[in-house]
């Protein structure tokens, strides 16, 4: 029953993640090339911020098209600096919560990405729409697999 499933179950694990004392150019290194729309930014275990791919392409083309700005190299200084960039983490979700807890937190909150911790905040994995559809799509074959 899906309801019953664990969002261990179904979460990635295997997250790319930054220091909080990273560059915005790493964010978009790591984007680009392990083709990532979310990002965790830590502070040492603990996560303290995310870096979404649509925030990080605003924000690029800010600074191409803001004549009024001047940006400059600041791709290149820490995450830290840019708080219009990161977003502040507000929902999270644990290892032992329900898939069910996690679509009602998607559609409550208009997201599409939960980092999972565990009790102090250490992040332990990510839990995305696709990893959603993936469980369900699953749970659909299993059903209809049945004579």
């Amino acid at each position: 029953m899906p309801n019953r499933a664990q969002i261990s179950e179904i979460m990635t694990t295997n997250v790319f993640t930054v220091s909080i004392e990273d560059t915005l150019k790493d964010v978009e290194i790591i984007m680009n090339s392990e083709k990532v729309r979310h990002i965790p930014v830590l502070e040492g275990t603990k996560i303290v911020g995310m870096i979404c791919d649509d925030r990080l392409r605003e924000y690029s083309l800010r600074q191409i098209y803001d004549s009024e700005q001047n940006f400059g190299e600041e791709g290149f200084n820490k995450i830290i600096d840019f708080e219009k960039v990161m977003k502040e983490v507000t929902h999270v979700i644990y290892p032992e919560d329900s898939v069910a807890k996690a679509v009602k937190m998607f559609a409550k909150y208009k997201i599409d990405c939960l980092p999972v911790v565990d009790w102090d905040m250490n992040l332990v994995g990510l839990v995305t729409h696709t990893d959603i559809l993936l469980y369900f799509n699953k749970f659909l074959e299993e059903i209809e697999s049945v004579p």
